[in-house]
């Protein structure tokens, strides 16, 4: 099903994290009016076929009961079968109020609501300026698995505090709750933390009170990520930010590349071969994922030549 988003800088944040510019993520400019129901009800009025209806860059469930309502009701313009998936802070869906919002929720089709968690360290979440408690995240996770919904989580690396140690612990966390129907195939994202220009990070950096990780460092561990992801039941969907100028001209420093997700794949793919050949297994790779070892200057080769022993040349003509 196709995908049609759009993007709510902030709207619904009530708080931003130390890391984060919105604006310059989604490539929305300040003084931009946001996205309004009535501009998107009229991209759905010329959808053909079913579409995902999303919502990103904000926390959509606290951007008021009725802003929220006005933005699920448009989809109800868009051909029959199409969905609402959406962006959300874990926290919106806690007490009285975050009962009320998954009850108007269950009046609609919803895809998938995603977690921007970024982390279940509480020690991170400090140093990020998130005041979630892990324990109330992942209750929060179940409630909405049990009220039917369709989870999806947004993850990151490098942030403030945070060991890679951490974060395999957290997916491994996450996904001890993937049970029932709607609990089998959850998206995941995964984002390496960058330095962005007018965040308080930014100002971190600059006094040496944080080090982003370097680029290989940072690929190594999306890589392990994205192993591990398949083996626990994740349908990983995005490694990287979505490229565009806004977000090269914001970054000061950290792990930026524009194919931050391929050369992550070409990780996992080495790190995946590496474990057969340690088995003694014979390699199978599917033809279209050849690119993902020999592109970027064959660095998916390279690595698996390193963690196997075996030369460059030797594992290129393995593949050919």
């Amino acid at each position: 099903m196709k995908r049609v988003a759009f993007f709510i800088p902030f709207q619904g944040c009530g708080r931003r994290c130390v890391y984060c510019d919105q604006r310059a993520i989604t490539g929305v400019r300040d003084g931009e009016a946001a996205v309004t129901p009535e501009a998107v009800k009229s991209v759905m009025r010329s959808c053909v076929a079913p579409v995902d209806l999303c919502f990103f860059g904000g926390s959509f469930a606290k951007t008021g009961p009725s802003l929220m309502e006005s933005y699920l009701e448009t989809v109800r313009y868009a051909p029959e079968g199409s969905r609402v998936t959406f962006s959300s802070y874990p926290g919106d869906f806690e007490g009285a109020s975050g009962a009320y919002i998954i009850k108007t929720l269950k009046k609609y089709p919803i895809g998938t609501i995603e977690l921007g968690l970024p982390s279940l360290d509480p020690l991170v979440l400090r140093m990020c300026g998130r005041d979630d408690d892990p324990g109330k995240i992942k209750q929060t996770m179940v409630t909405l698995r049990d009220a039917g919904f369709r989870l999806g989580a947004q993850i990151m690396i490098g942030l403030p505090g945070q060991a890679p140690e951490s974060s395999m612990r957290d997916i491994e966390s996450i996904a001890s709750l993937m049970t029932g129907e709607t609990g089998k195939t959850w998206d995941l994202r995964v984002y390496p933390c960058l330095v962005l220009r007018g965040t308080e990070l930014e100002s971190l950096f600059k006094a040496g009170q944080y080090v982003p990780l370097v680029l290989e460092d940072a690929v190594r561990e999306a890589g392990a990520l994205l192993l591990a992801a398949d083996r626990l039941g994740f349908r990983a969907i995005r490694v990287g930010l979505l490229e565009s100028a806004s977000l090269r001209e914001s970054v000061v420093a950290g792990p930026y590349h524009q194919s931050f997700g391929e050369l992550a794949l070409s990780e996992k793919l080495a790190l995946e071969f590496a474990a057969k050949t340690a088995r003694k297994e014979p390699w199978k790779i599917d033809p279209r994922k050849i690119s993902q070892l020999t592109g970027h200057g064959g660095r998916g080769i390279k690595r698996l030549a390193e963690l196997t022993g075996i030369s460059a040349e030797t594992v290129r003509k393995s593949l050919a």
